[in-house]
């Protein structure tokens, strides 16, 4: 496959999707020494359609590997790891963690902390993603079949609670940076029932949101490489530069630098597109 330019390799979606669906971002990385890619938590489920090869992911503590054709992966507070021969090639979006409901007629919290794949959810969609995906011979093309067929399986009557997506939305907006009680007297309910609510909605509880969400917007300072440890840690909330190397090892196995060092897909997809993270 030859390489794009950078231009077409990321489109936004259809408007009526915008609300649920992030941009489609196109990856096609190859020259890089086979090895193990680290998937992030982040404030986002990740959908993926491959491209010729499926995603192969795999368990760290059992050993398992399990091949994904189109992934969705839920909110998870570990990494993930994706093993590759030194090639990869799909098309990667992120999805908030309404669209499952809209578009699978199923609640995110389905699929937190684990990957699925959508044809365990969704035989029909799944089938047609793949296939049609498989065989566009260009990436406008290809992101012409993901509109298609997302937009076809669009209920808007299926989006969760107000209040649920009202606390989503405020914390994303603060990048996690909002104490418990303060959104729960924005929403109007206990910090209890409110927790309670977003556990039972989203798979993961506020605090933990929150926390994944500072992380997620400091790791992608760490990507760009345009301030220190330091001034990252204090932009983002944590208390100081240990804080955040506490936080990021905690979550992700490894220190910001070790990721940055040790996982050349990170560094190859960074050049590649601009401003994206996987």
């Amino acid at each position: 496959m030859t390489a794009a330019p950078v231009d077409e390799l990321i489109r936004s979606p259809h408007p009526r999707l915008r609300p649920y669906v992030g941009d489609y971002v196109g990856y096609d990385i190859s020259g890089v020494p086979a090895g193990t890619h680290l998937g992030l938590p982040s404030g986002a489920m990740t959908f993926i359609v491959s491209i010729e090869e499926p995603l192969r992911q795999w368990d760290p503590e059992t050993g398992a590997v399990e091949d994904f054709d189109v992934l969705l992966a839920g909110l998870h507070l570990r990494a993930t790891h994706i093993r590759h021969n030194g090639a990869m090639t799909g098309i990667q979006i992120n999805f908030t963690p309404f669209a499952p409901r809209i578009l699978f007629d199923a609640p995110a919290v389905e699929f937190a902390h684990r990957s699925a794949e959508l044809g365990d959810i969704s035989a029909p969609i799944a089938a047609e993603l793949h296939e049609r995906v498989n065989s566009a011979m260009t990436w406008a093309a290809r992101f012409d079949v993901i509109d298609e067929v997302l937009l076809r399986a669009v209920d808007e009557e299926a989006r969760p609670r107000a209040e649920m997506v009202e606390s989503w939305k405020h914390i994303a907006d603060c990048h996690g940076q909002v104490p418990v009680a303060l959104l729960a007297d924005r929403i109007g309910w206990s910090r209890r029932h409110l927790n309670g609510r977003f556990r039972a909605e989203f798979g993961i509880g506020v605090k933990d949101t929150a926390r994944v969400m500072r992380f997620d917007r400091a790791r992608r300072m760490i990507d760009t490489g345009g301030a220190s440890l330091a001034e990252i840690a204090a932009v983002c909330g944590y208390a100081d530069q240990s804080h955040l190397n506490r936080d990021f090892k905690s979550l992700t196995g490894t220190s910001p630098r070790q990721w940055l060092k040790e996982d050349p897909v990170v560094r190859k997809f960074r050049s590649d597109v601009p401003g994206t993270n996987r």
